[in-house]
């Protein structure tokens, strides 16, 4: 019925039919020196050569709304063809282009919003885009200068929105478009939470996606979502959620936070951690990684990084270097169980989970359902109890987080001569009446690697001292060890102290399926 309502009614009007319904006469003629006069219905220019006859008008606004053309004219318009005001405004102002002569009455006369700003002295096309799930975003996109002026016309270029520099707030509950005149990157967040009550048997698809990704800490998953959710702004350690298997929902549980968090969510892979340019995550608040190794230690560095990073500096093609707040929070999904990077033994930056196959029937509507589902969880998440910063920069403790996955990858990322090291250490405390012992590097390898000519003093020394993390003791008189445990022949020198009661947790990760109580859960 849209095509019926009345012209001024009609929110889809073009900017062709918005002119030749409303558009003011005059304004077709404003600034022209080659016409001699204008009024609410005519215009009369005068042609080197012709005689002039100043009661003709060269143009007239007739009874059906057109133009008549009356005389010669400097546009070459045909003499007694009506012509529409939109076509003349294109011929007098823009040359007869009409892509010029649109937007001019776009944004100049029907004050839409303009599509570009400018940053510092660099251009940018704002526009909305369509995701795959239907939720439309906000794109920034680098633009051209040149461009914009053959689009559009000069006159466009200084009406452009200008800030000082870019900035990034994030707010999913009150959006920040500008702050002290800098231009916000964080993109407004698409969805309100429900206004009423809501169980966890409400959602019940997301609540089934919550158990499986998170599992016996479904508590401190369920804590993860709403600090992603209310309190954007917090760092969190690294979330890897691993499995040899396929068919886990891992890649599920990514899409969901994209469908979630729109354009403030972003999937890269490993070589984006390095790239030359950086914007595919610089400006992010959740980056996601998936089915990846990350074996390069240039790459594993940087992404330690980035867990804690406070700012980032921006760099991206055809545009100048700027540097933004940095709230970004890193997602791994990988295929790779124990051996997708290397963490050390003191690392408390990550949270490893081990997620099992889905059991049942593939839900080939799962993306759907989660996404209908979004009010209501957003409304649980806020009903959750308060969130207490105190204990952690990243609010979760190393003992909250500790799993056997993350164990299983921590013992992979040690060297060989780590592990043979720590073999030969629990075969010794297993099978001699001996608690501790001093030993230098020279005495292990003279012990254990006497053989190996891969294996020098210098190397063992590191090992210990940076993987095992013990250091060496004063320059003293001690006992070397052997096989017979203690030698009665004091020795000299800088030995390691080693102990048998080394203290070694291994967490339970129980992943079974879990039966949800709101009030039981502890944030």
């Amino acid at each position: 019925m849209s095509k019926f309502k009345k012209p001024e009614s009609n929110p889809n009007l073009t900017p062709v039919d918005w002119f030749n319904f409303f558009g003011d006469f005059k304004t077709i003629f404003e600034h022209d020196k080659k016409c001699i006069a204008f009024s609410d219905t005519n215009a009369t220019y005068f042609i080197d050569g012709e005689v002039q006859k100043t009661k003709t008008p060269t143009f007239e606004i007739n009874k059906n709304g057109l133009v008549d053309v009356k005389k010669s004219n400097p546009f070459d318009l045909a003499i007694g063809n009506p012509v529409s005001k939109f076509m003349l405004l294109s011929a007098v102002k823009f040359k007869f282009d009409n892509s010029k002569a649109q937007s001019f009455v776009l944004y100049f006369l029907m004050k839409k919003e303009i599509p570009y700003i400018r940053v510092g002295t660099d251009h940018f096309n704002v526009f909305e885009k369509t995701n795959r799930y239907g939720i439309k975003q906000t794109i920034l996109k680098a633009w051209d200068k040149a461009t914009i002026n053959d689009d559009h016309g000069k006159s466009l270029l200084s009406h452009i929105p200008k800030f000082q520099d870019f900035t990034i707030i994030p707010n999913n509950k009150e959006f920040i478009p500008v702050d002290n005149n800098c231009y916000n990157l964080y993109s407004k967040f698409a969805h309100d939470p429900f206004n009423g009550d809501v169980s966890l048997t409400d959602i019940p698809v997301t609540i089934g996606v919550m158990n499986h990704i998170f599992g016996d800490q479904w508590g401190l998953g369920l804590k993860y979502m709403k600090i992603l959710y209310e309190f954007p702004r917090q760092i969190l350690p690294v979330l890897a959620l691993v499995s040899t298997e396929r068919q886990t929902g891992k890649t599920t549980f990514l899409n969901y936070l994209q469908i979630l968090f729109g354009e403030n969510a972003t999937l890269i892979n490993p070589g984006d951690l390095t790239s030359n340019y950086n914007d595919a995550y610089a400006t992010k608040n959740i980056i996601m990684i998936d089915e990846t190794v990350i074996d390069r230690a240039n790459t594993i560095e940087k992404l330690k990084s980035i867990a804690t990073a406070k700012t980032m500096s921006v760099s991206q093609k055809f545009v100048q270097h700027y540097s933004v707040p940095f709230f970004g929070k890193v997602i791994i999904c990988t295929n790779k169980e124990n051996d997708f990077m290397r963490i050390d033994e003191e690392e408390i930056r990550f949270w490893v989970r081990k997620i099992k196959p889905v059991v049942g029937e593939r839900n080939t509507l799962i993306e759907e359902q989660l996404r209908d589902e979004i009010p209501k969880f957003l409304k649980l998440l806020t009903d959750l109890p308060d969130v207490d910063f105190s204990k952690s920069r990243m609010v979760f403790t190393e003992d909250e987080i500790q799993t056997n996955a993350l164990s299983s990858v921590k013992n992979e990322s040690k060297s060989s001569l780590c592990k043979e090291i720590e073999y030969h250490l629990e075969h010794f405390f297993n099978n001699y009446d001996v608690n501790e012992f001093e030993a230098t590097a020279g005495d292990i390898k003279n012990r254990w690697f006497l053989n190996n000519n891969q294996i020098n003093i210098p190397y063992i020394r590191k090992v210990i001292k940076e993987e095992m993390k013990i250091e060496t003791l004063k320059v003293k008189k001690y006992l070397p060890f052997n096989e017979h445990s203690q030698t009665s022949t004091m020795v000299t020198g800088a030995p390691f102290y080693f102990s048998s009661n080394v203290k070694k947790d291994y967490i339970i990760d129980n992943q079974n399926d879990i039966v949800f109580n709101k009030e039981e859960i502890d944030l």
